[in-house]
């Protein structure tokens, strides 16, 4: 993918030093970064490969002053089932579906935009 070449990536390795994911970020604004791709090998699914490539995405964000983490995916609206587990591991860590733009994509492939705070804002 050519956006890995350009955008900051981070690469998750089994116990063996195998690439089994990778996670691209992109900095939308100052505060906000956005998951621009992430996989992970089926055979490196269930076992936190994805949940740690997020945490430490996280980090490094937070350390740059980023306070949210958008991603976008397919809508439960689309019937594929893979995105359906795409939507719930987003959810379990801690990413909030915020709205759904039904167009974004095209009509056939709805755009749901999920949001997770990173920190506090220190605003009122």
């Amino acid at each position: 993918m050519a956006a890995a070449g350009r955008l900051p990536t981070l690469v998750a390795c089994s116990a063996n030093g195998r690439a089994v994911g990778f996670a691209t970020l992109e900095r939308d604004t100052p505060v906000a970064a956005e998951v621009h791709v992430m996989g992970v090998s089926r055979a490196g699914h269930g076992r936190d490969h994805g949940r740690r490539l997020l945490g430490e995405a996280e980090r490094h964000l937070m350390a740059a002053g980023v306070r949210w983490l958008t991603v976008k995916t397919l809508a439960a609206s689309h019937p594929d089932p893979h995105y359906a587990r795409t939507r719930a591991f987003y959810e379990a860590v801690g990413t909030d579906p915020l709205e759904v733009f039904p167009t974004l994509w095209g009509e056939d492939a709805p755009c749901l935009l999920m949001v997770k705070p990173l920190a506090a804002s220190g605003r009122a």
